[in-house]
């Protein structure tokens, strides 16, 4: 049979929107009938193993695995590297998943690229449709492509969910890093904090040394014993990394953190984060220690003024950002308890507003009352809207939840854009509006956002 390559991004993408996308699906089966890192074996083998050539750091967890991410890249960028990103999902375009020296993929390359694949994509579908690569490891075996093309020194790997079964867990990594676990994708990863640890722990290789974060004592239990098993040296944060000294400032008009952090090695003082929220701190200590790890491995050199110099360069997309000063509105993707927690406590200490407005829309699969109960008391007016995702929550029903919590009937617009203008309708220059929730709706809202910015 000839493979019919594509011609354009357009056939490309409307190709992958095709596969199966368990972003976008509430109901399937979370086990190796499902999730079968033979099959992308395979995929990457009909290339020529190009995950193999490259040295990589493998991140995984329930909350900051995505800022974690761009943190370490970030560093290693400042170091000099050609440092590669895969980090999902993407707000806008696909190609903000795979980026290298944060510049996301072209389409000319990212076509030139998935035709690479689509021998074997044919040949096994052919074979046996059920076999046919999802979308998530088609997106995975293009970024692995994209960083050997680009002969990247070093990637920086997001699993997409989970970790022992997810795509990206064919690699070899320098260092295995595990941010707080906590409850999320439940009805597919486990109902307690062991049974989530078990999946994240899935990343963890012979000899490969571990970062955690500060862990609930059930999850770290299950990452200790994974690490003794497999002979691998964990370092902690709050043992080994500690924190100290924060504080909420402002500097030359950026909201963020001040901090000091201690490694077993070094002692940095001074930080700048241009992040807001005292959980960034954590993920920040979670990274130095991976570079500690890189340095001590020979796998770079760094200094403490390279170190600190790249933090204050650090920016994370619609991580508490603030997208505009009037009214002050931030953008966030918190959905699930322990991260709304989060946005709500960033928020208070954070931010001097007179009223605060949120617009959220959430995934179904979601816990929607207890995401609803954490930021509804604080919340002065409450707007509920879609996420533009075949997942997302109906506002009607998350309403009914929000009432138990909220003082008043929360407002129901189904369109993001018409809920974007509602915000900013009642809120006036002393207020604040907040956009979380779904990652979807934090896309499709920056979009909206800046189109009008540039109208």
């Amino acid at each position: 049979m000839k493979t019919k390559l594509f011609s354009s991004y357009k056939q490309a993408k409307e190709f992958l929107l095709q596969t199966i996308d368990y972003e976008k699906l509430t109901q399937y089966k979370y086990d190796t009938s499902t999730f079968d890192l033979k099959r992308m074996e395979e995929m990457m083998s009909s290339v020529g193993d190009p995950h193999k050539n490259r040295k990589t750091v493998h991140i995984t967890g329930t909350k900051g695995k995505g800022s974690t991410a761009i943190i370490v890249a970030s560093l290693l960028k400042e170091l000099g590297l050609k440092t590669g990103l895969f980090t999902s999902p993407h707000l806008i375009h696909l190609g903000e998943r795979m980026r290298v020296n944060n510049k996301m993929i072209s389409q000319k390359i990212f076509v030139q690229l998935i035709n690479m694949l689509k021998p074997y994509i044919d040949r096994v579908t052919l074979k046996d449709p059920i076999l046919m690569p999802t979308f998530f490891e088609i997106v995975t075996a293009i970024a692995f492509l994209y960083f050997e093309r680009e002969k990247t020194d070093i990637t920086v790997l997001e699993v997409g969910m989970g970790g022992r079964l997810d795509s990206t867990n064919i690699i070899l990594p320098e260092v295995s890093v595990i941010t707080p676990v906590g409850y999320d994708h439940t009805d597919r990863l486990g109902n307690t904090l062991a049974e989530i640890a078990y999946e994240k722990a899935g990343i963890i290789k012979e000899g490969v040394p571990v970062i955690s974060s500060i862990q609930e004592p059930d999850a770290l239990s299950v990452i200790s014993k994974r690490c003794k098993e497999k002979r691998s040296h964990l370092y902690l944060v709050g043992r080994d990394i500690l924190t100290g000294n924060t504080k909420v400032r402002k500097r030359n008009g950026i909201y963020g953190t001040e901090c000091e952090i201690k490694t077993w090695r070094n002692d940095y003082e001074n930080i700048f984060l241009p992040l807001v929220g005292r959980h960034q701190v954590e993920n920040c200590a979670a990274a130095i220690g991976t570079m500690e790890i890189l340095s001590e491995t020979g796998v770079i050199e760094t200094d403490n003024i390279s170190i600190i110099n790249g933090l204050a360069k650090i920016r994370c997309p619609a991580r508490i950002d603030v997208i505009s000063e009037n009214p002050l509105t931030i953008l966030d993707t918190a959905h699930t308890v322990a991260s709304m927690k989060i946005l709500r406590e960033s928020i208070k200490e954070n931010f001097s507003f007179r009223r605060l407005v949120i617009v959220i829309g959430l995934s179904a699969d979601k816990n929607i009352e207890g995401v609803l109960k954490e930021i509804s008391s604080i919340a002065d007016h409450l707007i509920l809207t879609r996420t533009g995702n075949p997942r997302e929550a109906e506002p009607n029903q998350m309403s009914v939840e929000a009432q138990r919590f909220y003082h008043k009937k929360p407002m129901v617009i189904e369109d993001i854009a018409e809920a974007l203008k509602e915000a900013k309708r009642f809120a006036t220059k002393d207020d604040l509006i907040c956009i979380t929730g779904s990652f979807f709706l934090a896309g499709k809202a920056k979009e909206i956002l800046d189109i009008k910015a540039t109208h």
